[in-house]
């Protein structure tokens, strides 16, 4: 267990708590990769990832940047910390996609989603808007998520 992980689950502040745990994850990922990571440390990751794409410029932030490469473990995410609302969300996002497949290859995925966004523009949005609008308190989850599975962090 990672005592950095236990010790970041009993700072008072969740958003401290939050930003020390991620931290850890993403000096850890920088050094092993993310392909190593356990999958709790992998949910973590793509939690934080998508809640800063989402905050710094939406759907188009995501698809445009390393992120949108981790669609499919993103929404694996969002249901292992049970964010229904906003995994119902970013599944229909990428719905929008050909066949639902979003490309992990970068410029595959940019084009397609520039293609979407210029045809689905307000759809895109209209999710844009959604997601922040659930209701779900992602940091929250997440901690919670971290404390039943501590042990799964290195």
């Amino acid at each position: 267990m990672n005592m950095e992980i236990q010790a970041a689950l009993n700072v008072a502040d969740e958003t401290d708590a939050f930003l020390q745990i991620t931290d850890v994850i993403f000096d850890r990922e920088a050094e092993i990769g993310y392909a190593d990571l356990t999958l709790a440390e992998k949910t973590v990751f793509c939690i934080d990832s998508l809640s800063r794409e989402m905050e710094n410029g939406g759907f188009g932030q995501l698809f445009h940047h390393n992120t949108g490469a981790l669609s499919l473990d993103i929404l694996e995410s969002l249901a292992q910390i049970r964010a229904k609302n906003s995994l119902a969300v970013v599944q229909q996002v990428i719905n929008l996609f050909p066949n639902g497949h979003v490309p992990t290859d970068e410029d595959e995925r940019i084009e397609a989603f520039d293609q979407l966004s210029s045809e689905l523009v307000d759809e895109i949005a209209e999710c844009d808007d959604r997601f922040h609008d659930v209701g779900e308190n992602l940091v929250e989850l997440t901690l919670k998520f971290v404390a039943k599975n501590v042990k799964e962090f290195r």
